[in-house]
């Protein structure tokens, strides 16, 4: 309760766009390639291994109530492709998580009977992100 998540202003845009009615955030896992640099000579006849380059993977959203203005917003950027910043606010000031990065998927999700109507969004990062642990 009470995370969460906006998308930086860009361009002509006047203000940040708080994203509402979300329901999760997907979690963000980075994971590093692998370079295999064994050679003839490595001790015991062992494979050998050293940290290539990092992926910051991909964050899913998902939201409730999708359409109150800010689904043509969403739809807008994902059609352009554009990487902009956005922002995990987590409560009681403990940190943030900044990233960059393009919406890589966007889905309507189920009608139900009860009127709900949901949405999801993928978040491809673009770069490492940045945590700042609060106070």
């Amino acid at each position: 309760m009470a995370t969460s998540l906006k998308m930086v202003k860009s361009g002509s845009e006047q203000a940040d766009l708080v994203i509402a009615h979300i329901t999760s955030i997907g979690e963000q896992a980075s994971e590093a390639e692998e370079i295999d640099v064994t050679t003839l000579d490595s001790p015991n006849r062992a494979k050998e291994y050293i940290q290539g380059a990092k992926d910051a993977g991909s964050v899913e959203v998902a939201i409730n109530n999708c359409f109150d203005g800010q689904i043509e917003t969403l739809k807008a950027v994902y059609a352009s492709g554009a990487v902009r910043t956005w922002i995990e606010e987590y409560p009681d000031g403990k940190g943030t998580l900044t990233y960059t990065g393009y919406i890589s998927a966007l889905t309507f999700g189920e009608a139900t009977p009860d009127g709900l109507i949901s949405a999801n969004f993928t978040i491809r990062l673009s770069g490492e992100p940045t945590y700042a642990e609060g106070e």
